[in-house]
């Protein structure tokens, strides 16, 4: 009897031991969380890198631009206002006062995030808003703790988060292991790990003031070529190295249909649509970028097959647009030079004019 009193007893203390360690942890989690969100609630939006820059800019002169670019480094590094806007004119429309926002790295749920950020902004002074098809969601835990990707994974995004990542045209265990690495983003967040590292251990803020000036001379274009960057030197020395690549890169490109690209699709419809309700006009910008042949290209066509009122400019196509796709053009297999980007940007400014979405010059003004 003493024995088995003693073994019941000792099932009850463990069992008891690992209830309290249950609380205990449930406890602090919701205390961590707590905090961390009054601490988010409380705090200002962190300081990134083009993104801080490019959005005082804006937010200061909203009221001289009425289009906007909102898109990828394929849009920073891309599209130059002033080429946009003399193109526009030189086939007889008023020139568009363009603003690009193309940031590195943009997320789907950065995008919208972004994309509220400028409505509210330029409300009154914006006619028409142009949309890149962004980057999938982040696939690695770094990925998801900077400083950067824990603003951005804030309970205000999480729907934003999750539509991005099951639009992307992957397979469903892609799909599920970018779900797992977003979960995680959300629980390092939560956890306040970060923010009390940065407080605990604080590092000299990023020097974003020194790009306003280059980002408002050009209204936020940059022109990779003239970057003096040790990491993008090295990309461009590859592409230099390695001309065997571009060309296995443009092998990739075929305009038939693609699989899995209808999710995606309507995830940018979605995006197109939600601009259209605020009364601006919209359209989907798909940039040249060797290294994307296989999918930008299908999903703009799908976005012109699935919503034909919608206008599509759709660039990543070498058979329509060979000249973009000299290889003299190109900083690196990615990105074009500012020569590369002044004759896309060209062929922007014609398009635009040849859309609804410019008015037409009169014959005083001709």
């Amino acid at each position: 009897v003493r024995d088995y009193m003693r073994i019941s007893l000792g099932k009850v203390g463990l069992l008891t031991h690992i209830r309290l360690l249950g609380l205990f942890s449930l406890v602090f989690a919701i205390v961590a969380a707590g905090t961390s969100l009054y601490i988010r609630a409380m705090s200002p939006m962190p300081h990134m890198i083009v993104l801080s820059p490019k959005l005082e800019i804006y937010r200061a002169d909203a009221a001289r631009y009425d289009t906007v670019f909102i898109g990828t480094s394929r849009t920073l590094y891309h599209i130059i206002p002033e080429t946009i806007a003399a193109s526009a004119e030189a086939k007889g429309c008023q020139a568009p006062a363009v603003f690009n926002f193309g940031i590195h790295g943009l997320t789907g749920a950065e995008q919208d995030w972004l994309i509220a950020e400028v409505l509210k902004s330029g409300k009154g002074h914006l006619s028409r808003i142009i949309l890149e098809d962004p980057l999938p969601e982040a696939r690695t835990p770094d990925d998801v703790s900077t400083t950067r990707s824990r603003f951005f994974h804030g309970p205000d995004l999480y729907q934003a988060n999750l539509d991005s990542i099951l639009s992307f045209p992957e397979s469903s265990a892609k799909r599920l292991f970018r779900t797992g690495i977003f979960a995680y983003g959300v629980g390092y967040d939560l956890s306040g790990v970060g923010r009390a590292a940065d407080r605990a251990f604080p590092e000299d803020a990023e020097d974003t003031a020194s790009d306003i000036p280059k980002f408002r001379r050009e209204h936020g274009f940059e022109a990779l070529d003239e970057i003096d960057n040790d990491s993008i030197e090295a990309r461009h020395q590859d592409f230099v190295d390695h001309p065997e690549k571009f060309d296995e890169a443009l092998e990739k490109y075929s305009w038939g249909d693609s699989p899995n690209l209808e999710a995606r699709a309507n995830y940018m419809i979605g995006k197109l649509r939600t601009v259209q309700e605020h009364g601006i006009d919209v359209a989907l910008y798909v940039s040249p970028d060797p290294l994307e042949l296989d999918r930008t290209p299908q999903v703009g066509k799908k976005v012109a097959e699935l919503a034909p009122d919608l206008t599509v400019f759709n660039y990543n196509r070498p058979d329509a647009y060979p000249a973009l796709f000299e290889r003299d053009l190109w900083q690196d297999f990615s990105h074009v030079t500012r020569e590369g980007a002044d004759q896309l940007s060209a062929h922007v400014g014609t398009d635009l004019c040849q859309t609804s979405m410019l008015e037409e010059l009169t014959d005083a003004v001709r």
